[in-house]
């Protein structure tokens, strides 16, 4: 599901790779990450068996640059092609926005190819996605190999509703960015026009000429990276991070038992796969700041050894940078795995122009009303994650601390809206039952969308209760045990803001909040208050 942030003009969104066994997808992002990164600061990552053969999933990080004013950052990922690997794709495939399906193009693989697109459509139905709907374009891919099916053949079995089908020969580069390029055009359109993005800036109309530019951008960025015609290229450098899996154990058959055994099976793989993507993306973006934080050190080490020694100044400046920079990747490694943004890294130096500079320190917290329920002061940084489930209630493993860390990373818009929060939440409150990164990032966007729309001058007020809600089912009526949490605020959010985010289309952090908090069980409501303030109640689902 795309994501955005107005605040600092970010969209991100996420590419799948389908298609048969070795049709050529992970071929794909190898070629793609190759052609537009030479100088290796991503990292593909890839989750294979023994054999070479994708168990999880392929990722690679991209990034398109400024497109209208946004930063467009796209998530590529590919799907095992093997067939006991079903549920694995479908779990790859949730939230997709647009889709490259990789066909083979020889004729000998065409029932592989019509079943694996049949096998699409099941799962996208499966997460909730319109097959007809979605972004999607074809590569025929092994188009140098013979027996190849002409593409108008090809497009009668698998490309029934006429979508871009493009030839290539992946494993030699060709046609692979072309590709990447139609289905980034066609997925930037449709989200232009589901989210109304005219208004902030992005013509649907411009998408086609606005993302052939970026892309002319990357590719001109990555010619100048790569070595100069006859000049010593540099020794390759490990532009993969490959995570081998001797045996298929993962994807063994589930035990005998009773009926609700697969169910309990499809559910650990689903976890397993979203710690698996979590840990890949935390991964990825290590390797780039460490990437750009040591070439900004060897830059100002080149500086201090070009000085003179009666250059007392630079010399101290080089050395003051150098110090800064190394703190700032210590605070990288220390942040790993917490769902902080980036924002709250320690500012790094500038010492070339490729290196961008991030932003500044976070100011200290704003002022917090004492209450009955909550005792412990609000921390000057956010702390990392704790361990703990459902059943933790005690002290920093709880629900306030959790709290108290989202706050924490929102103190500058707080203070910015000159809010103040009363937070009357038990330290006794144990948290949720959900995946602990997913709910801090969800937190942090309905409280950061708050803010953006309260009043200034008033107060953010936060309190919760557990909740039994009776929800109907196919099966009939259920009653389920929920943790509310209530957030009132004055003012901001009318009744059309408000039927858009349940509905899922509001396009803000709140809107992309409510999606998270649906994807674990979770779901949104609001309530009015005396004197026109709102009450936003969002219901997480525990043990």
């Amino acid at each position: 599901m795309v994501q955005f942030n107005f605040t600092e003009r970010t969209i991100k969104a996420k590419v799948v790779y389908y298609g048969p066994a070795q049709s050529g997808k992970t071929t794909n992002l190898e070629q793609i990450h190759r052609l537009t990164d030479p100088a290796a600061t991503n990292r593909l990552i890839s989750l294979n068996t023994a054999r070479d053969r994708t168990l999880f999933f392929d990722l690679l990080p991209f990034s398109l640059g400024a497109v209208s004013g946004y930063d467009f950052k796209i998530q590529l990922y590919t799907v095992p092609g093997q067939v006991q690997y079903n549920a694995t794709r479908r779990v790859v495939l949730a939230g997709a926005d647009a889709v490259v399906f990789v066909a083979d193009a020889r004729r000998s693989l065409a029932k592989e190819n019509q079943a694996a697109f049949e096998n699409m459509k099941v799962n996208l139905l499966a997460n909730r996605l319109v097959p007809e709907k979605v972004p999607l374009v074809f590569q025929y891919n092994k188009q140098d190999l013979p027996d190849v099916m002409p593409p108008a053949e090809m497009s009668k079995t698998i490309n029934p509703w006429g979508r871009p089908a493009l030839g290539a020969v992946a494993a030699q580069g060709k046609g692979v960015v072309e590709c990447f390029m139609a289905v980034v055009q066609d997925m930037l359109a449709a989200i232009a026009v589901k989210y109304n993005l005219k208004e902030k800036g992005l013509d649907p109309a411009s998408v086609p000429a606005v993302v052939e530019q970026a892309f002319a951008d990357v590719l001109r960025r990555a010619a100048l990276a790569a070595p100069a015609a006859g000049a010593t290229a540099p020794p390759p450098r490990a532009a993969k991070v490959v995570l081998s899996q001797q045996t298929d154990s993962l994807h063994a058959a589930p035990p005998s038992g009773g009926p609700d055994t697969g169910l309990v099976s499809e559910e650990l793989l689903h976890r397993s796969l979203r710690s698996n993507v979590e840990l890949a993306e935390a991964l990825a973006g290590i390797v780039r700041e460490m990437n750009l934080g040591l070439g900004a050190i060897l830059s100002h080490a080149e500086a201090l050894a070009t000085a003179r020694d009666d250059a007392r100044e630079r010399r101290q400046a080089a050395v003051g940078a150098i110090r800064q920079e190394a703190t700032r990747l210590k605070k990288v490694v220390a942040d790993l795995g917490s769902a902080t943004d980036a924002g709250t890294s320690v500012p790094a130096s500038a010492p070339a122009a490729a290196v961008p500079s991030p932003r500044a320190v976070v100011p200290p917290p704003p002022r917090v009303a004492a209450s009955a329920a909550s005792v412990v002061s609000m921390p000057a940084m956010p702390r990392p994650p704790r361990a703990g489930g459902a059943g933790d209630g005690a002290g920093a493993a709880g629900f306030q601390a959790l709290l108290q860390d989202v706050l924490g990373g929102v103190r500058d818009a707080l203070r910015a809206q000159d809010l103040s929060v009363d937070m009357r939440v038990p330290a006794t409150t144990g948290l949720p039952s959900c995946p602990p990164v997913p709910l801090r990032e969800a937190l942090t966007g309905a409280v950061a969308g708050l803010v953006t729309v309260a009043q200034p001058g008033t107060q953010l007020s936060l309190r919760c209760e557990r909740k039994p809600v009776l929800l109907k089912g196919r099966d009939g009526e259920v009653k389920r045990d929920f943790l509310m949490l209530a957030l009132a605020h004055t003012g901001g959010l009318s009744m059309e803001d408000q039927q858009r985010v349940m509905a899922g289309t509001d396009p803000g952090p709140l809107g992309q909040a409510t999606r998270l908090f649906r994807e674990m069980g979770g779901f949104v409501r609001f309530a009015p208050l005396p004197g026109g303030a709102v009450e936003t109640r969002v219901f997480l689902p525990v043990a």
